[in-house]
């Protein structure tokens, strides 16, 4: 209608200066998608006004036309988008927004200004082609673009429409900026979330209010086994594979809104794995549920990691067997049996015999295989409702149960230690291993696990006593030792600074000239409340509990100590003999605290002599071997203690920087009456003869035993004969009457 009413305007000639606002209106109304429809009355009004007076038009036409303005000022201002009019060479005539903010904003920073002094010139040159283009193809074009407000990335659409509307000459367009950041957003978030839906492991199935498919994807299938054309079908038979699980599902899905569980699936080629189930609901706002959303997770790989890892958690990394925390708890649930069955259990604890030895001279590799076989051999006499767990070391343990009567528990002890008869073959080496084993009986001995484990223990220990490879049962004089044991250690830490031991010393003689040669000194502990403790019972606690490097440093100094007193004396200069733990010659810097110690007292050390025991060379065997020679550097002489009680070859014997051989007191008891031990008393002093070494033998207490040690060789004896221990002022008292003699 306003186009026939502008033809119209322009024959009267009226209203020609504003012309131009009509075609611009028309313009933005295009732009906007708006059209304005003449009704049958403007129509009919129309028609009548080319039959009026001019005076009478030209009122019609203001009126019609502040209608028309009035009508398009209410639809652009309505607009939540931002709309400019642009020159072709890019300046800001008008801004429209129905967003006051964002009219404000736009009017302070653009109106009246050139694009390129508003925007950057990368941006601005891009907006500056758009309006070329739409004006070259005088057609709209739709372009996307970003801009940086207010420090945030916004997603605009810009709409650049042609008018017909000129400035200064200048051709001019509209263009709308539409903020599509939100939708640009949300259709990011669509397809991020269509794309997961997708790809994802995670099985996923969503349904209608009445189990119906709506949507799955093809992780979803491939875990059910079904086909993604026929899962629809497949539904109300995945729903029964839930089973008695239905009814609590539906409970949960009622009360809480979603149901949490492991259920077990069954692929096609039906194996069964486990599968981690997530159903939730999705509601209205009324409550009514519009859908439910179903997630499957394959937890195989889970369950066996967590498998796995309890496994290692409680079972030996070597030999795979149970380990300390499996074996507590497999104890404890073997009592409460026994209990409830009214039968016979019992706790087998097995520690094999030598394996430090091993362990520590042929190397750990070694050890460790001898351990694999070992547990090899013993799971071949178990049963299998039987435990075997490997508590760390060389510590077995045993569980059996339901026994008629405590026989069998014999008969199964010795099955353990025949089948470690056969040699080990480790490493190239040909070892005889044996084993020692302690037995509580359960519930006779304890119902407690933990004092089941010490009984057996400390029976355990009975049998190392007895000599190794046997087995010993719990009884209450085996638990009254071993409180003794523990009183002793207890007391041993306040034994040196309480000033509780001392010093006695043993004659030496020459036997033929039945001269004082020197003195082998001895350690004794002299309680305040359990008397004097011999060293048997001490020495062996000390080197377990590692206190015997002070003990035995204190020894040495002592008697340096004694040494300088009775050289201040004038007495004539012997030899003094002192014993080293085994577990003092394994210290590293053993042969530089000597040496500190000789320095002290200013004592040289020819004047000393260490008696070591056979044992004493396997242990840690380079250690030992420069701790020898080093003492050898000083002066010191070597001798083997208690030789042919222990185990020692004849190559170390010829590789240490020994001087002395000494027989013990044991072969030295029964001579003139057993003839094995006269054998063995020649067989030695032939030996030491070889190798260069003197000869002296202990516990000679008979005249009979001197001479016949004189008749084979011996030069020298101590023993009960010549002198029992002195202390230092008897030694003096011994010297000075040898003096005078």
């Amino acid at each position: 209608m306003h186009r026939l009413l502008l033809r119209q305007l322009k024959k009267l000639n009226i209203g020609e200066s504003d012309s131009p606002t009509i075609e611009l209106w028309e313009s933005l109304l295009e732009q906007v998608n708006s059209s304005y429809e003449a009704s049958d009355q403007d129509r009919y009004t129309l028609e009548r006004s080319l039959t009026i007076s001019s005076e009478e038009m030209q009122a019609l036409y203001l009126r019609q036309r502040a209608s028309y303005e009035n009508r398009m000022h209410a639809i652009l201002n309505a607009m939540p988008d931002v709309l400019f009019l642009l020159t072709e060479d890019g300046k800001c005539i008008e801004v429209m927004s129905g967003n006051k903010k964002l009219l404000d904003d736009n009017r302070a920073m653009g109106l009246g200004k050139y694009v390129h002094e508003v925007y950057p010139e990368e941006q601005a040159d891009f907006f500056y082609d758009v309006i070329t283009q739409a004006l070259d193809l005088n057609q709209l074009v739709v372009v996307n673009y970003e801009l940086y407000i207010d420090g945030n990335n916004h997603q605009f659409e810009g709409r650049v429409m042609p008018t017909h509307y000129e400035v200064e000459g200048k051709r001019t367009v509209v263009f709308i900026a539409i903020d599509i950041s939100k939708r640009v957003e949300a259709d990011l978030k669509e397809k991020l979330i269509s794309t997961v839906f997708n790809i994802s492991k995670e099985g996923m199935l969503i349904l209608d209010n009445k189990l119906s498919l709506v949507t799955v994807n093809e992780a979803f299938c491939y875990l059910t086994g079904e086909k993604i054309e026929t899962i629809g079908d497949a539904i109300p038979k995945l729903i029964e594979r839930l089973g008695d699980k239905t009814q609590s599902i539906r409970d949960s899905l009622r009360k809480d809104g979603y149901w949490i569980g492991e259920v077990v699936g069954d692929r096609q080629h039906g194996n069964s794995y486990p599968l981690w189930l997530t159903i939730n609901t999705l509601k209205e706002r009324s409550g009514n549920i519009i859908n439910y959303v179903i997630m499957l997770t394959d937890v195989s790989d889970i369950k066996r990691s967590q498998e796995e890892l309890e496994h290692v958690a409680t079972h030996d990394a070597l030999t795979n067997l149970p380990n300390r925390v499996l074996f507590q708890d497999r104890l404890e649930q073997a009592i409460i049996r026994v209990a409830r069955n009214e039968s016979i259990g019992a706790l087998f604890f097995l520690d094999l015999d030598r394996f430090k030895n091993i362990n520590d001279n042929l190397g750990h590799q070694v050890g460790d295989e001898l351990l694999i076989q070992s547990s090899e051999r013993l799971m071949s006499v178990c049963r299998s409702a039987d435990t075997l767990a490997r508590l760390g070391g060389d510590e077995f343990t045993l569980i059996v149960e339901n026994l008629a009567n405590t026989d069998e528990l014999a008969l199964i002890a010795q099955k353990i230690l025949n089948v470690f008869i056969e040699p080990f073959n480790l490493g190239g080496y040909k070892l005889e291993i044996s084993v020692s084993i302690g037995i509580s009986v359960f519930p006779r001995d304890s119902e407690d696990s933990v004092e089941l484990l010490k009984h057996a223990d400390t029976a355990m220990y009975s049998a190392k006593e007895l000599g190794r490879n046997t087995y010993q049962f719990y009884t209450q004089d085996l638990t009254s030792n071993a409180f003794e044991y523990f009183a002793i250690e207890i007391a041993l830490r306040k034994a040196l600074e309480r000033d509780q031991f001392f010093l006695v010393y043993q004659p030496q003689y020459n036997i033929k000239s039945n001269e004082l040669i020197g003195v082998e000194t001895l350690l004794r502990w002299d309680h305040p409340d359990m008397g004097v403790i011999s060293p048997a019972t001490f020495v062996p606690i000390a080197e377990t509990t590692g206190q015997i490097a002070l003990i035995g440093e204190w020894v040495i100094a002592q008697a340096c100590r004694q040494i300088k007193i009775w050289d201040d004396l004038g007495l004539s200069k012997i030899a003094v003999s002192i014993n080293l733990s085994r577990k003092q010659l394994v210290i590293p810097d053993l042969a530089a605290r000597v040496e500190s110690i000789l320095d002290e007292y200013k004592i040289a050390g020819k004047r000393l002599e260490f008696e070591i025991t056979e044992s004493a060379i396997v242990d840690n065997y380079d250690i030992v071997y420069s701790n020898l020679l080093k003492f050898k550097k000083m002066g010191i002489t070597m001798a083997i203690d208690d030789f042919g009680t222990g185990y020692s070859s004849l190559v170390n014997l010829k590789q240490f920087p020994l001087s002395r051989l000494k027989i013990d007191q044991s072969f030295v008891r029964d001579v003139t009456k057993d003839t094995n031990d006269e054998a063995i008393i020649r067989a030695t002093i032939a030996l030491g003869k070889s190798l260069g070494l003197t000869i002296i033998a202990e516990g000679v207490e008979k005249e009979e035993q001197r001479d016949f040690l004189d008749s084979e060789g011996c030069e020298q004896a101590q023993g009960y004969l010549y002198s029992v221990p002195l202390s230092a002022e008897g030694i003096e008292d011994l010297i000075s009457i040898r003096h005078q003699e």
